[in-house]
């Protein structure tokens, strides 16, 4: 394509404005859908027209050597035109822009007032809960001191309680053994009245034929065993304790109540009656021991556990005793030659297991 000296041509037409471009011989033209918007179409060079309708400010305008004064007329009459609704259509956007940030600006105020607002009120609010937390604080860590204070007295009493504790606890098991003691003695005891009962029960419905077994003798609601051989005092306790007897007691017996054929023999027969140790008495009162003396620790008991209540006629040294001519006398028995007859005892009645 081949391009000429730049050439402008405009064409005004009364019933459709055509504004017609020429450059370097060829055109461009541009048409509007608008009745009032230019349109382009090739024009020759150097060849515009007018119709000689008036427009605006710009009449009966011609030219034919390329003179530019009736194009920049009609572009301000154009101008002019489109100027004031223009001009009004911005005014209105910034007027309705400038409302919008108005109402924009007047919200995020309020916005900002009613949180500085709410701001101040927890603000306050917080500020009052402090005082209170700190007050309380305060009283806590009061009350705080005044346990610790009444924590460290009753540490000080529960370690003065705890050693009267040990103490009295101590005191206790002391006590309870020896309750226990008591206790058992009392069974013993218990024990032995529920067998002198049976015993009293026996005797009321026992004969004279069918209380003792054969070889025995009844005396006194007693059956008496009378040995014929000599043996010491362990072992005649031991020969009685076989047939479910003891050597003979006489502890309830007076001079006159002795049987006859113990008080006419010369022969001495062991009895149940023997010297012991006991540290927790003092039976200095006995005859055997010096009534002046400080010290009586040995005295004399029945093979039942009860004390001797009566004094020897003479003091002796022997640590056992013997009945001879109806008199209780003592006896040394600790060497395996010191031998005697015995005499043995059990309460009488007919269920007893006689062997």
């Amino acid at each position: 394509m081949e391009q000429s000296p730049a050439q402008v041509s405009i064409q005004l037409d009364s019933s459709r404005p055509t504004v017609f471009l020429v450059v370097g011989g060829v055109s461009e033209s541009s048409h509007s859908h608008h009745p009032h918007h230019a349109t382009c179409a090739a024009r020759p060079p150097h060849s515009y027209r007018y119709s000689g309708r008036r427009t605006g400010g710009c009449q009966g305008f011609s030219s034919s050597s390329g003179d530019v004064s009736w194009l920049l007329c009609h572009a301000g009459c154009w101008s002019r035109r489109w100027c004031i609704p223009v001009g009004l259509l911005t005014t209105c956007l910034l007027l309705v822009a400038t409302v919008a940030l108005g109402a924009c600006y007047w919200q995020v105020s309020r916005s900002l007032q009613d949180t500085s607002r709410v701001h101040a009120s927890e603000e306050g609010r917080l500020s009052q809960e402090l005082r209170a937390r700190e007050q309380s604080l305060e009283q806590t860590q009061l009350e705080l001191a005044w346990a610790r204070e009444q924590l460290q007295r009753a540490w000080h009493e529960g370690n003065i309680s705890q050693l009267e504790l040990d103490r009295l606890n101590v005191e206790l098991r002391r006590v309870m053994g020896v309750l226990g003691k008591t206790e058992r003695e009392v069974q013993e005891v218990q024990g032995r009245l529920n067998n002198s009962e049976s015993t009293v029960a026996l005797l009321r419905s026992c004969t004279a034929i069918d209380c003792c077994p054969s070889g025995w003798l009844l005396y006194r609601g007693k059956c008496l065993f009378i040995s014929s051989e000599k043996k010491t005092w362990e072992d005649s306790r031991d020969e009685c304790e076989k047939t479910y007897s003891q050597l003979l007691v006489t502890k309830s017996w007076s001079r006159w109540t002795v049987p006859t054929f113990l008080k006419n023999a010369d022969v001495p027969y062991w009895i149940g009656l023997q010297k012991g140790s006991f540290p927790w008495y003092d039976y200095g009162w006995l005859e055997e021991e010096d009534p002046d003396s400080d010290g009586g620790s040995e005295a004399w008991f029945w093979v039942d556990g009860s004390l001797y209540e009566r004094p020897w006629q003479s003091k002796s040294n022997g640590t056992c005793a013997i009945i001879s001519r109806g008199s209780i006398k003592p006896a040394q028995c600790t060497g395996p030659n010191d031998l005697n007859l015995w005499i043995c005892e059990k309460a009488a009645g007919p269920s007893l297991p006689f062997k």
